[in-house]
């Protein structure tokens, strides 16, 4: 007779094997911010209370197995990489969290005032992902070049987010890794499955959303050098907007008087950002399957709805025999 279809959960604690007192996992995988876990312990004996107690700064790391899942022999393993423990909760159960920024580098807990001058923006990550101990991803080739730039009481991770924002980057932290990418290549990736209404295995009713509010179909952005009295000017106008004629106007500085002014990329990054949660949905998968953040996905079956979605997040839910798996998605942007 074969074996039953059954969920394996391996978790180590500072490299110890942890698995049997797990009773359930919570894991999320974001595109665009910290991944997180939360680890669910059994203790009767209260060994966790006393001299198992976590300490901030732990390392906890965790993947799962599923086995004869969908048929004998279908067995798939994915690893959710490693954490820092920042929060403990004791109860009737013992939950331990943990996030991907190492809890004990300064990087996202410390402000700072700091003027970096002559530099790139690869180069201000290299230097604050050593700071925290992180091996930088740079999978972009936008890296624009600044003479001055000021981070004036931010974090070192708060400051890089706002460099990437404005030029239509993102930065993720996960699996002690820093990545720098551009999410509208992502967009551009084909599906990688399809969700179909009444085929697809998912729990409870899908939630799905379109916000026109503050929608815009172009983005405007100036600045005028009061050194030079020279005025520097952007546009980009979207596709498929609909009937929606705003046009979003952003002042902001540019990065060099030195280096080539974009801003024309300005303006789509800002306009991006502005646009892309217009249509978006929530569903809850209990097929079995494995998604990640930042790939894609068709919606099929839900009319006006239907399309090509980015997962923003799939939040992992894992104990007893069984797991499921909570999407947030985005709609794809097309043109930019």
């Amino acid at each position: 007779m074969p074996e039953a279809r059954r969920v394996k959960i391996a978790v180590t604690y500072n490299n110890h094997d942890i698995s049997g007192w797990v009773s359930g996992v919570t894991y999320s995988d974001n595109s665009d911010k910290t991944d997180d876990i939360s680890i669910r312990l059994s203790d009767r004996a209260e060994r966790w209370y006393n001299e198992w107690f976590p300490e901030t700064g732990d390392q906890v790391a965790a993947s799962i197995d599923v086995i004869n899942w969908r048929w004998p022999n279908d067995n798939r393993s994915m690893s959710f990489g490693s954490f820092e423990v920042d929060n403990t909760e004791m109860s009737d159960t013992v939950t331990v969290n943990g996030v991907a920024v190492p809890i004990t580098s300064s990087i996202r807990s410390e402000t700072k005032t700091k003027r970096w001058k002559k530099i790139r923006l690869r180069g201000i990550a290299k230097k604050i992902a050593a700071n925290a101990s992180l091996e930088l991803v740079y999978e972009t080739d936008v890296d624009p070049y600044y003479d001055r730039s000021e981070q004036n009481n931010k974090s070192d991770l708060a400051f890089l987010e706002e460099l990437c924002k404005s030029d239509g980057l993102c930065v993720k932290v996960t699996d002690g890794q820093l990545v720098i990418f551009e999410e509208s290549k992502y967009d551009q990736m084909e599906a990688v499955g399809t969700i179909e209404k009444g085929v697809s295995l998912y729990k409870g009713k899908p939630k799905f959303a379109r916000n026109a509010k503050n929608i815009y179909s172009a983005c405007e952005i100036a600045f005028t050098d009061s050194r030079t009295d020279k005025t520097y000017k952007g546009r980009f106008e979207a596709l498929n907007v609909g009937n929606v004629g705003h046009v979003l106007k952003v002042n902001e500085k540019f990065n060099s008087k030195t280096d080539d002014i974009q801003y024309n990329r300005k303006a789509k990054a800002r306009l991006r950002e502005q646009n892309k949660n217009e249509w978006t949905a929530r569903l809850t998968m209990c097929d079995g399957l494995f998604y990640y953040a930042g790939t894609n996905l068709n919606i099929k079956g839900w009319y006006k709805f239907d399309g090509k979605y980015h997962v923003k997040s799939a939040t992992y839910d894992i104990g007893g025999s069984g797991f499921t798996v909570d999407l947030e998605l985005r709609r794809c942007l097309e043109g930019y």
